[in-house]
Order: C-alpha cells, then sequence, then structure tokens
C-alpha cells in the first residue's frame, strides 16, 4: 500500500505522517510549510493570544518529541502551493494507493479527483457536521459543549469539512485536561483511526460513506480567535467545566464508528 500525506510541518503533523508510515510499503510526505510559530523569550512582552499558542506547542512537543520526518520521501512546500501543477505531478507519478490530508491548504481539483473515489482521505479537527472551520476543539469550551470534542476522517470533497463520514473520534477526557492535552489525545487516536481505515482499504473492504446531516452547525473562522474567547475559555477551566462534563450524563449526540 502506498500513500501520499498530504499535511503541515507542525509536531502535530510530524507525528501523524512518521507513524502513518510504519504501515505502509512506501510513503510520500509533502509538507506545507509554515512560518515557525513564538518561542518563549522573557525580553518580550507577549499577549495573552502569544502565550496561548506557545503552551499549545510546548504541550505538543511533550506529547510527540520527535521533530523531524524520518521518512526519506519528504517534499516540503511553500504554504498554500499544493494545489499547484508540480504537487499534483508529484503525486500522480508516485501512483498512491490513498492520499491522506491533514492540516493542509484546502484540496481542490483536479488534485480531488487523480484517485478513485473513497481513496482521499481528510482528518478534520472537530466533530462534524457539529463543527466545522477553525479551532473546532478550542470552540467546545468556550461554547460549553465538550461532548463535541474529537475528530472527523471524511470522503474529502470539494466543500469545508463537508465530505461523507468515514467514522469519528473522541479522545478520553480527564479533570486535569485543558484545550491543548485534549487536542493531542484526539490526534493520538485519530492516528490509530487511520491505521485501521488503511488496513481496510489494504484487505479491499470500503469504508463507511454517511452523508453529513442537517444540523445547526457552528462554523468558526480564524478572525473569531480573540481575547474574549480566550477568557471565556479560562474561565469555563476555572469553573470546573470539565469536572462538570464527566460527572454529567452523556449527551445525545449522533456519532459514526468505524
Amino acid at each position: 500500500m502506498k500513500i501520499v500525506i498530504l499535511t503541515s510541518n507542525s509536531l502535530r503533523h510530524k507525528f501523524l505522517a512518521n507513524t502513518l508510515s510504519q504501515h505502509c510499503e512506501d510513503t510520500l510526505i509533502i509538507s506545507e510549510c509554515k512560518p515557525q510559530t513564538l518561542s518563549s523569550d522573557d525580553s518580550k512582552n507577549y499577549t495573552e493570544i502569544d502565550n496561548h499558542f506557545m503552551l499549545r506547542d510546548e504541550t505538543e512537543k511533550s506529547f510527540f518529541p520527535n521533530d523531524n520526518y524520518f521518512i526519506p520521501k519528504t517534499l516540503p512546500i511553500v504554504y498554500k502551493e499544493a494545489n499547484s501543477p508540480y504537487v499534483y505531478q508529484v503525486i500522480k507519478n508516485f501512483k498512491p494507493d490513498i492520499l491522506i490530508v491533514f492540516g493542509s491548504s484546502i484540496i481542490k481539483e483536479p488534485l480531488i479527483s487523480l484517485l478513485p473515489a473513497g481513496h482521499i482521505i481528510n482528518l478534520h479537527l472537530g466533530i462534524s457536521p457539529y463543527y466545522r472551520g477553525s479551532g473546532t476543539n478550542f470552540w467546545p469550551f468556550v461554547n460549553n459543549e465538550l461532548e463535541y470534542l474529537g475528530s472527523t476522517i471524511l470522503h474529502l470533497d470539494a466543500g469545508i469539512d463537508t465530505g461523507d463520514i468515514i467514522c469519528h473520534v473522541r479522545p478520553k477526557i480527564d479533570f486535569n485536561d485543558n484545550v491543548h492535552t485534549v487536542g493531542c489525545k484526539i490526534i493520538k487516536s485519530s492516528v490509530e483511526s487511520l491505521i485501521k481505515i488503511i488496513k481496510l482499504l489494504n484487505d479491499g473492504k470500503k469504508l463507511n460513506r454517511v452523508k453529513q446531516w442537517d444540523v445547526n452547525d457552528r462554523y468558526y473562522k480564524t478572525k473569531d480567535f480573540d481575547e474574549i474567547a480566550l477568557s471565556k475559555y479560562k474561565n469555563n477551566l476555572k469553573n470546573e467545566m470539565i469536572k462538570n462534563y464527566l460527572q454529567s450524563e452523556d449527551k445525545n449526540i449522533t456519532l459514526i464508528d468505524l
């Protein structure tokens, strides 16, 4: 089984690519390189938002300590160049059985149609169709809706997180968790599900294809994240939101198992 992983260059992306490559005959990683995030420096005055993202990076280092790709076939590209004719030709020449998308810019035609239906898979961090867009595992903390924490593994289509659902992934939440630790747990659990999906396809099995249903979805853009939202998140943690969630009955939401 040959796979292409179209991703980015943060630790979470490297963890996913390195782990999945161990379960495939041959792997090509195409990594859109985003600018490096902030690093701690006592001589600078960072905003609360800066500190939030530095804490995310530090948490990822504890969960995903390997900061390099170890697959020889790794192609770094400029951010938002995933749809370039060059990348399309590289993938076409590699002749993959599966294309897995995680953390890259939005994939468009003709790349979407390069592989047969059911063989282009998108990992969306968030529970679709309930949470779409950006920060989909941050906003449940703001809205006090922890039942929506998780990820959705989708068949990729031309929309934004709108493809048919293969499965949902939920993390095991503990009392001392926060948005960053939960996010890392979701990625680890999602990788485990992707390994199972690769095995199913390698065995000639068909994957779930569940069309997304109509809900009053929450769609957020990057610009929606601000210090007001961050303050709500912190206040909810202080007010024992996680403890209350763990001690309450499960909310009735529809989830798809693999």
